[in-house]
């Protein structure tokens, strides 16, 4: 069940950074000649041409998904080739009978190297990570704020500020005024930093690697990923304190992490709290008398965009997955054929 961490401070500085359909990225880069085309990485298992396991934007123009709404597996690669027939599909490397993603968690590797470079990674998954930047930031606004740069790298001017009015005028030009406003409280003066930080860094990663990622910054490492999926591909955006329950309070149960299994269904079911501002009306007291005192007092928070968890020095991944599926006449269906596999 989640943990009940208050905040250590509300002027963090993280970010999550994610890379843009990471696995495809790797395999362009192995192979050129599939830039700019519709790509897909599939499984080993060939079956009705492998299970899509990362999809190219060029190709998700064209109504190629990883998930099939109405069916619980993913897209197949026979089933993409229907949906867009000039379609490049790359099958996983093999060792042994089984994936072998080393090839994309060497890469991963060579990211963590150059996000590291300027505050403390955790690296979540081959293809995210977290960033504690609030050393970094602090260092900048006390040594060169951004009010006072004479040159604003392009790359931070592209960053979308949550809650900031783009009704009309240059957008550029309205965000380097927030990005440089003098009279800024603390906690923004941090995230502007944040985002001339992250701006360079993915510009370097792109330099180093060729791979593009997308990073959200904010105070804390839920509103950070929250935010690092809403603009992609390669591009970043800011969660000002004042934009926190503007961004919470429409978002379904369901696509906060960590309720999308039961607890999110219970939530729908017991309480009636389909977004995560209907919890806002229940006390704290309520939610613990639900789920507990801890679990209450999480689900309390969140609905705050309050959460304390800190950004753990990891360098491998906490966890990737790898599956292997045996359908039809190769289905396993034996206790002894399963020992073979095992």
């Amino acid at each position: 069940m989640p943990v009940a961490r208050p905040e250590t401070s509300d002027s963090r500085v993280i970010a999550h950074v994610d890379m843009d359909c990471f696995y495809v990225q790797v395999e362009q880069r192995q192979q050129p000649n599939l830039r700019g085309q519709p790509t897909a990485v599939v499984q080993y298992n060939s079956w009705k041409g492998g299970g899509l396991i990362a999809v190219s934007y060029e190709a998700r123009k064209f109504g190629v998904k990883r998930n099939i709404p109405w069916f619980s597996s993913s897209m197949r690669g026979d089933e993409a080739k229907q949906v867009c027939p000039q379609i490049q599909l790359v099958q996983v490397p093999v060792a042994r009978g089984k994936a072998d993603l080393s090839i994309y968690r060497d890469a991963g590797s060579e990211v963590v190297s150059i996000l590291a470079r300027k505050g403390r990674c955790e690296r979540a998954s081959i293809d995210e990570v977290y960033l504690d930047l609030t050393d970094a930031a602090q260092t900048m606004l006390a040594e060169n704020p951004p009010e006072s740069l004479e040159v604003t790298n392009e790359e931070v001017l592209k960053s979308h500020v949550l809650g900031l009015s783009l009704d009309a005028g240059d957008v550029k030009e309205k965000v380097r005024e927030w990005l440089h406003r003098s009279d800024a409280d603390q906690r923004d003066k941090l995230l502007a930093c944040g985002a001339h930080i992250v701006a360079k860094l993915r510009l370097q990663v792109l330099k180093e690697t060729e791979f593009s990622c997308s990073a959200g910054i904010a105070h804390n490492k839920m509103l950070a990923k929250l935010a690092s999926g809403m603009n992609k591909p390669a591009q970043q955006i800011v969660v000002p304190f004042s934009s926190v329950m503007g961004l919470l309070q429409p978002l379904p149960i369901k696509k906060m992490k960590q309720l999308g299994g039961k607890l999110g269904t219970s939530l729908q079911i017991d309480l009636g709290a389909n977004t995560v501002g209907d919890l806002l009306q229940f006390s704290e007291a309520k939610l613990q008398d639900h789920y507990g005192l801890n679990t209450g007092t999480w689900l309390w928070n969140i609905a705050r965009g309050i959460n304390g968890d800190e950004v753990e020095g990891r360098l491998l991944p906490k966890s990737h997955g790898s599956g292997k599926t045996f359908p039809g006449p190769r289905a396993l269906k034996t206790i002894a054929s399963v020992s073979i596999f095992s």
